[in-house]
């Protein structure tokens, strides 16, 4: 996943942020635990979102304990000292998506980029191996996803849904395996649960493709890389921005109502956060509506 789910931290209580630091801080340290220290760089708030949601759905409840961080010494920071199997469910989910999407810049950046992208594969192939094997459906699912899409993009004709569907499908099978990684009350009727998260993470994984795009859409024009709005509307995206901005408010919505159909866990006031301001907030900045240090980086 690619860094744009992120909290509104105005909103946020005090303690809450610092469950939310901690959880980061968390994953991190477990991925470092899992692959390797550098694995640690490609940690996104992506899926501390994701590791949070998993904790939240879990009868576990995550205990916290202090400790140093690794990149500062000096720092102290708070761990889950327990609960691994959330925090080893999102690096699996870190791994897999960030190695394919080096893949997809090295079939898609310039010559100059690509030298550089050559020289990390190795280092992420080795964690693609261990996230393949400890959790090979996740992979599969993250795999099939860059299958799906090299096949959409080389449409000629290839409408916007039609490129948002394998990010969007992709996402809604990881979602909807959740159930089966974890014990849980809160997901007693199995299958009604999968249907739930299936369709939230469908909608998710839209509405990040979507604001990927439309992120890109400078890059993709001087590169005349591939681009769903470009090729469906031109490059003129002043022009069509009303469309984009209803689109995403689709999606936004539907992952919202999706939510509320769950039951709610113990950080269901974090994750409300996160999908009612801090992906709305993130929107506006990526359609520039708005002033960028409204976003906690």
């Amino acid at each position: 996943m690619f860094g744009y789910i992120n909290i509104d931290k105005k909103r946020l209580l005090c303690g809450e942020y610092e469950v939310y630091k901690g959880i980061y801080c968390s994953l991190c340290k477990q991925m470092g635990k899992e692959y390797s220290f550098l694995s640690r760089f490609v940690l996104s708030y992506d899926c501390t979102f994701f590791a949070m949601l998993v904790m939240s759905l879990q009868d576990e409840c995550p205990s916290f304990s202090q400790g140093r961080c690794r990149f500062n010494p000096f720092k102290k920071c708070s761990f889950c000292s327990k609960d691994e199997k959330a925090l080893s469910l999102a690096s699996a989910v870190c791994i897999s998506t960030t190695y394919f999407k080096l893949i997809d810049n090295i079939n898609d950046s310039p010559f100059y980029k690509r030298i550089f992208y050559r020289l990390l594969q190795p280092f992420f192939s080795h964690w693609r191996k261990k996230s393949k094997r400890n959790y090979p459906s996740i992979d599969k699912a993250v795999e099939d996803m860059m299958k799906n899409q090299s096949v959409a993009e080389s449409n000629a004709e290839c409408s916007v849904d039609e490129a948002c569907h394998p990010t969007a499908q992709m996402l809604s099978k990881i979602c909807e395996m959740i159930p089966e990684f974890i014990e849980s009350d809160k997901l007693s009727d199995i299958n009604t649960s999968k249907r739930i998260l299936s369709t939230f993470g469908y909608h998710l994984g839209r509405w990040i493709y979507l604001i990927d795009a439309i992120d890109d859409i400078k890059d993709d024009i001087k590169h005349k890389s591939f681009n769903p709005f470009i090729l469906n509307y031109g490059s003129d995206y002043e022009f069509y921005k009303d469309k984009v901005e209803a689109l995403l408010n689709h999606a936004l919505s539907e992952v919202l109502l999706s939510y509320n159909l769950l039951e709610k866990g113990r950080f269901d006031s974090i994750i409300n956060n996160i999908i009612a301001f801090g992906m709305p907030i993130k929107q506006n900045e990526v359609l520039g509506c708005s002033d960028k240090n409204n976003i906690e980086e």
